[in-house]
């Protein structure tokens, strides 16, 4: 199914009115003449908006509108008033959602995809959650209400009713991964649904293991907004590089590791490349490295050892030709 965004001259008309004690709102009213319409997927507005940044659903839109046509990332760049890397981490984040696919170099939108059924879960009505639960389920919805400051709909009680009775999620649990969520800015029904089953699915089943895996998640939060000063990226690291960066953490290897492979990776390349960065930091790991200082020590030339024993291939040939003068 499709949603259908309408672009014309006249998008909406805005107009003074008076509400309930007199004060001025704004009405708004969509023209309905000269419509021309981009089809967007409803996977992308029922599970995506809330994840996708503004610079994603630029590029998204652009593509949509401008299908049949291929256009160059700047060109993508200058009219979503985007940066070239944002262009490309937009494209690889749809491609990795699943919303676009690339067919012999060719994008086009993913048709006939069906959410699993067994990732989600049944909406159950008021009455039902009212008849049916306990005075600490109503006690842990107030505590929700108060720590994000939002009232609780039909949808978000129906998810919390199926998070302690289907996932058998304590209110304690429930609580923690609600306030996580608004912390983040992502209280939404869709987001909070997939971090409850993939916390299930990964066994997460005590209050303890939900803290554990809370402080793992800021940590690598935090990990991210130092690299993304670091590279100097002004928005969020595509799902792609996220899962390079949690695949780094999951090896041991810290910050210290990776702005060292950064650095190498801009002085062979002359702009950022994760997948560069990963051959580094893979190859690194295998030989046991955790500080810089083992990689130079590894360098140093020893007894018994060649030169330029241990240095990758390309790291040799960077070498010789510095002291060949850049001769072949």
């Amino acid at each position: 199914m499709f949603l259908l965004l309408i672009f014309t001259a006249g998008f909406y008309i805005m107009k003074k009115r008076k509400g309930e004690g007199g004060k001025t709102g704004m009405k708004y009213q969509f023209d309905d003449t000269r419509m021309q319409y981009v089809a967007v997927p409803t996977r992308v507005i029922d599970g995506l908006l809330g994840i996708a940044t503004g610079a994603q659903l630029k590029v998204l839109l652009f593509l949509m509108r401008f299908d049949k046509m291929a256009h160059e990332t700047e060109q993508i760049a200058s009219f979503c008033n985007l940066d070239p890397q944002e262009v490309d981490r937009a494209v690889a984040f749809w491609l990795q959602e699943r919303i676009l696919v690339n067919e012999q170099g060719r994008l086009r939108l993913v048709t006939g995809v069906k959410t699993v059924q067994s990732r989600e879960l049944p909406r159950v009505q008021p009455t039902v959650i009212l008849e049916e639960t306990s005075k600490d389920f109503q006690a842990m919805i107030g505590e929700i209400q108060r720590l994000t400051g939002k009232t609780m709909g039909a949808l978000m009680l129906s998810l919390f009713y199926n998070m302690a009775e289907n996932l058998h999620f304590s209110p304690e649990m429930i609580v923690q991964l609600a306030a996580y969520c608004n912390s983040i800015g992502k209280f939404s029904y869709r987001y909070m649904e997939t971090v409850a089953t993939d916390w299930y699915d990964d066994g997460i089943d005590t209050f303890e293991k939900t803290e554990e895996k809370i402080r793992q998640l800021e940590q690598g939060r935090t990990l991210e907004r130092r690299l993304a000063r670091a590279f100097g990226i002004q928005t969020s690291f595509s799902k792609s590089q996220r899962e390079m960066i949690g695949a780094w953490r999951e090896m041991g290897i810290g910050e210290e590791l990776i702005l060292e492979a950064y650095n190498r990776c801009m002085d062979h390349k002359n702009r950022m490349s994760f997948a560069y960065m990963n051959k580094i930091l893979e190859d690194w790991h295998q030989k046991g490295y955790r500080k810089v200082s083992e990689i130079q020590d590894e360098r140093a030339v020893r007894p018994g050892r060649k030169e330029h024993e241990g240095l990758s291939e390309l790291e040799k040939m960077m070498i010789g030709k510095m002291q060949s003068g850049g001769k072949q």
